[in-house]
């Protein structure tokens, strides 16, 4: 009897260990679910300003930012900043892009336009340059013999982009950047807020402004409003043309990029 005691007892035990084991292989998927889903943070620095105006500090300073506030960062040059680039850059799914572009508000248009790095062809996009979402544009000061290039417009944001961004931030570092035209067409794409230029910004300024943004959005980890407000406390307006930094929707403002 005592010994029948002893093999059940024995079972028990095995038994016992072994539903152990059972429910920890059971837990162990959940977990691995859990760290895979997880969401990484992705940046774009669009820099087409690198053909005319390059600099590798601001570059190096711009991605050391963005990596130690836990950003993956992506660079593109001058040369990758395509039509077709911009068509589909929703689909990268960005949780924060920097527009290094040339950029100016064509009157014509009532748009700001956005640089490429394609010379202009009358016969490329016909159909977009009909609806005025692609056109010709020259970089200032212009002179007899200077390079065209295509640009596309807000309507080309709205319209001829594929999918929608993911509440992403917007910094457009360009001239005249802060047009409510392309503001409102990259909200409406689904970005969260857009930060630009009231006016005419040299290379120099935009870069040296862009980079107290950062700091003030990703490590001091400010709201937006702040964030402009200490940038441009930091560096102060454009010296040459006076203009600021601004950002839209007004309530973004109130907005942390990180909690």
């Amino acid at each position: 009897m005592n010994k029948e005691r002893r093999l059940h007892d024995i079972f028990v035990v095995i038994f016992l260990c072994l539903g152990l084991v059972a429910c920890s292989s059971l837990q162990q998927p959940n977990q691995t679910v859990t760290s895979t889903n997880s969401h990484t943070l992705k940046a774009a620095i669009v820099d087409q300003l690198s053909l005319s105006h390059p600099n590798q500090t601001f570059v190096k300073e711009c991605t050391a930012i963005l990596e130690e506030a836990g950003y993956k960062v992506d660079y593109y040059k001058g040369e990758d900043v395509t039509v077709e680039f911009y068509r589909n850059l929703p689909a990268f799914e960005y949780d924060l892009i920097v527009f290094r572009v040339h950029s100016t508000y064509v009157q014509k248009y009532l748009s700001l336009a956005m640089f490429t790095s394609e010379p202009y062809s009358k016969e490329r996009y016909l159909n977009e340059q009909h609806r005025n979402r692609v056109a010709s544009g020259f970089i200032e000061p212009y002179h007899d013999g200077d390079p065209h290039y295509l640009v596309i417009t807000d309507k080309f944001v709205r319209y001829s982009m594929n999918g929608s961004f993911k509440d992403t931030l917007i910094i457009m570092m360009g001239c005249s950047s802060m047009k409510k035209c392309m503001a409102s067409a990259f909200l409406q794409k689904g970005a969260k807020a857009y930060i630009g230029w009231d006016g005419l910004v040299t290379a120099e300024h935009t870069d040296k402004a862009t980079i107290q943004l950062l700091k003030q959005l990703l490590l001091e980890r400010q709201t937006i409003a702040a964030s402009v407000h200490e940038a441009m406390k930091e560096v102060g307006s454009e010296p040459q043309y006076k203009n600021s930094l601004l950002f839209w929707p007004i309530e973004a403002g109130d907005i942390k990029v990180r909690d």
